[in-house]
This record gives C-alpha cells, sequence and structure tokens, in this order.
C-alpha cells in the first residue's frame, strides 16, 4: 500500500488533524477553552492545558490560543453586541464560541480578516458537530470585518463585566469607580517583578519602573525567564498589590528577621519570598501539591528558605507564630487584569461557599497567631462580602483580637477612601496611568498579650 493509498483510507477525522496547520490548532484550542471556562467554570489556563493540541504547540501558538481566549473574556459584552444584529438563532455553545474568538481576533486583535475567517472556518469543519455551520459563519465573519469595529464601539467597557458582579462593584463602590474598574479590564496588562536587592539595577537593564517599596514594573509580560536576573533569583513574579500583605505584616515589627511567621494557603509563594528574603523564619502551609511544586521551585531559584508543608490550612497545628499570614482562598475577581476567566468561572453561589470557608480559616489562623502576635488577613478580591463583614464578624467572635488601623501604604499614592475602617481596599482602576493594580482587601489584627 502507498503512503498515498494509507492516507486516503484513514477517518475523516485524522486525515483533517493531519492538514491542520498549528495556527487553526491554536484557535481551535481557544474555542474549546472559551466553551470549558463557560460551562465548567473551569480557569483558562487549566482549560487551555487540558485541549488535545495545547501542549504540542510551539511556544508562540500557545500564546495566540491563550491571547484570542483572555481577550474573548476581556471583551465578552461587546462581541456578544457584535454578533446579535447578525445571528437571529444563537448556534450550538461549540459554534458560539467559535465565532467569539473569530469576533475577538478581527474587532480586537488586528489579525488579518483573511486568516481570522479563513482559520476560523477550517476550525468549523475539523469538528463533526460543527462542519455544517462553516459556510454560515463564513457569512457571519465577513459582515463582522465590514462593521463589528463600529458595534464593538457602541457597547461601553462596562458591558463586558458580567451584571451580577457589576452590580455588586457599583452598589460597594459607585458607579463612576465601576466603570473606571471596566475600562482597566480592556487594557494590556503589566508586569511586576518584586525585587529582592538592587531595584535600580535591574530598572536600568529592564527600562523597568521602581513601584512601591519593593516593586518594578514593566510595561509588558513577554517571556519573564528571559529577564535580567532570572537565573540569579533576584526577583519573582508579583503584582504590586499582592506585595502589600507581606510588607503591612512586616511594618508590625521592628526587625523581621528570625521570627517565625506562618504563610497559610502560601502557594504559589510570592509571600512567602518576601517574608524569607527578610530573614523570617517562614513555614508555609498550602493544600495544592501542585501550587507548591512553583513555590519549591522559586526557593531554589532565588536561594532562599522556608518549611514548605502540604497540608490543609484547616489541619495544620503547630505551636504559636509571632506572626501569621492567611490570603485566604477566594473569587480572586481582584485579578482580572491578567486573568480576565475570574469573572466567567465564579458565581453567588461560588462566592457564598468561599464566604463561609473564609470565616473557618480567620480562626484557624488566630489559634496559630501567638499572644501580642499578628495576623494579617487579605484577599484578592472585589466582592464586598469576601472583605470588611469577615473581619467584622471575626472580631465580635475573637474579643482577644483588636484592628491595626492602617493608613496608607508607602510608596503608593492612593486616595484616602481606600483606607476607610483601619483596614485597605485596593483598586485595579488604582495607579490607572501606570498600569492599574490587582484588587485586593487587606486587615491587619493583633493578639493581646
Amino acid at each position: 500500500m502507498t503512503d498515498k493509498e494509507h492516507i486516503s483510507r484513514r477517518p475523516r477525522a485524522e486525515q483533517i488533524a493531519a492538514r491542520m496547520t498549528d495556527s487553526v490548532k491554536a484557535r481551535r484550542c481557544a474555542a474549546l477553552a472559551v466553551m470549558d471556562v463557560t460551562a465548567n467554570g473551569r480557569a483558562l489556563e487549566l482549560a487551555l492545558a487540558a485541549t488535545d493540541d495545547y501542549a504540542g504547540l510551539e511556544a508562540r501558538d500557545r500564546a495566540f490560543a491563550r491571547a484570542i481566549a483572555a481577550t474573548v473574556f476581556r471583551r465578552s459584552g461587546q462581541i456578544k453586541a457584535v454578533l446579535k444584529p447578525l445571528v437571529r438563532k444563537p448556534p450550538t455553545a461549540p459554534v458560539t464560541a467559535v465565532l467569539q474568538t473569530a469576533v475577538a481576533q478581527i474587532v480586537f486583535m488586528d489579525v488579518p480578516p483573511h486568516a481570522a475567517v479563513g482559520e476560523t472556518v477550517e476550525v468549523l469543519k475539523s469538528g463533526k458537530a460543527t462542519r455544517g455551520f462553516a459556510n454560515f459563519a463564513n457569512a457571519v465573519l465577513r459582515r463582522v470585518v465590514e462593521q463589528g469595529r463600529q458595534s464593538a464601539a457602541s457597547s461601553p467597557p462596562r458591558a463586558n463585566i458580567p451584571g451580577w458582579i457589576r452590580g455588586e462593584w457599583e452598589r460597594t463602590y459607585g458607579k463612576m469607580p465601576a466603570t473606571k474598574i471596566a475600562v482597566q479590564l480592556i487594557k494590556d496588562p503589566v508586569l511586576d517583578l518584586t525585587v529582592a536587592s538592587n531595584r535600580e539595577d535591574l530598572a536600568e537593564a529592564t527600562g523597568g519602573k521602581p513601584l512601591g517599596r519593593q516593586t518594578l514594573r514593566l510595561d509588558s509580560i513577554g517571556d519573564v525567564t528571559a529577564l535580567p536576573g532570572f537565573e540569579d533569583g533576584t526577583w519573582w513574579a508579583q503584582d504590586v498589590s499582592a506585595a502589600q500583605p507581606a510588607q503591612i505584616l512586616m511594618d508590625q515589627f521592628d526587625i523581621i528577621k528570625d521570627k517565625r511567621v506562618l504563610d497559610l494557603c502560601a502557594a504559589p509563594g510570592g509571600k512567602t519570598l518576601q517574608l524569607a528574603s527578610a530573614g523570617a523564619d517562614v513555614t508555609a502551609v498550602d493544600k495544592s501539591s501542585g501550587r507548591l511544586v512553583r513555590l519549591e521551585e522559586n526557593l531554589a531559584r532565588t536561594k532562599l528558605s522556608a518549611t514548605v508543608i502540604n497540608q490543609d490550612a484547616l489541619e495544620f497545628e503547630s505551636e504559636p507564630f509571632d506572626a501569621v499570614l492567611l490570603d485566604a482562598p477566594c473569587s480572586a475577581t481582584g485579578t482580572f487584569r491578567r486573568h480576565p476567566d475570574v469573572l466567567h468561572n465564579r458565581s453567588p453561589k461560588s462566592v457564598a461557599d468561599l464566604v463561609r470557608l473564609q470565616d473557618k480559616l480567620l480562626p484557624k489562623a488566630a489559634s496559630l497567631t501567638a499572644p501580642g502576635g499578628v495576623l494579617v488577613y487579605a484577599v484578592c478580591s472585589l466582592q464586598p462580602d469576601e472583605g470588611l463583614p469577615r473581619i467584622v464578624k471575626f472580631l465580635e467572635m475573637s474579643p482577644d483580637f483588636s484592628l491595626i488601623p492602617l493608613s496608607d501604604l508607602p510608596g503608593l499614592d492612593l486616595p484616602p477612601e481606600r483606607f476607610e475602617g483601619g483596614v485597605v481596599r485596593t483598586l485595579p482602576c488604582d495607579l490607572s496611568k501606570a498600569g492599574g493594580m490587582d484588587g485586593f482587601f487587606i486587615a491587619a489584627l493583633r493578639k493581646a498579650g
């Protein structure tokens, strides 16, 4: 049998897969990931990794797939506004996801229209359930090329925020701040590095701008492993907001060196690295063995040491610590600048479940705090229920703890209202001219004695 005859007898699906280019595969991975996140609540990175072709793609094509899917979630409302007048009857979920990824490319990513349309049609032809929609999609997308940008421009950025989340933000922060937050969603994220030493030298080598006390901000993310100092371990990637809880904790001690500090729910480990680089005796606890691998890799790269324990924080037992940092599991809606999918794989129920977990973790963290010690609670969430109400409830049940009032974050020019009630509430629209920052809630508490 000749090679040609062998190929001709292969099942149709295998023939199609064999002739698909990597760029078509990347587009298909993006569409499958969008559907997975939307239907199953999976995180985008995990959804991409679960697709058949993703691991075999070159880094460039994986980045392309990730960019397409992320753009769908950054621009979800505007993409719907583009498709609505062109699609009278909503097609199946797989076809809808493919169309959304195509609009993202044509309208928001400056991909050449012929490539976006042609290869999207190939994506549809590659699947048995979507093959019959190829001509339909071709016609729709040619109209998107003609009028898509105009349709998108008529839809405001706030439309990209799911309604239940937008409502909570508007009620909590006001309509104008909520609008500014929505504008931040559609901007490309910056890259923040926490620098352990020689920040000025790294700034000169990279063109980054110092921010806060330890952060160096670069305009774009790119390949972090190619940046100066990566092999030397002088820095690690960490949003400027995420660096604040550990800095607040350290501010409560004249000297943090040799203090016993517990980092609960520690992975992926940026705060552990901060505390260890300051000389603290750090114990890092997290129940995710996979996420702890990254923490241990970063400890090795930065030549820092910490005791790493793979255990559920609620089950961890130890002698009390001088300080405890609890970066509690949360909805993570404050991290949408780099993870826009968090706005689409969360629900009121999932937030309520997380609130119940936070109400268990706070007393647990308190029991591990020594008399006279400090407990810092933080969440990277913008949902109000995950913030101040948790502290109020905890203090009502824990008379041996009191709030340590916070009035500023040194090195960051934030408005006074971010510190109302003696706690910290950062918004993604803060530092907007410099690229924004993650939304965080932080409270510092001291145990009597």
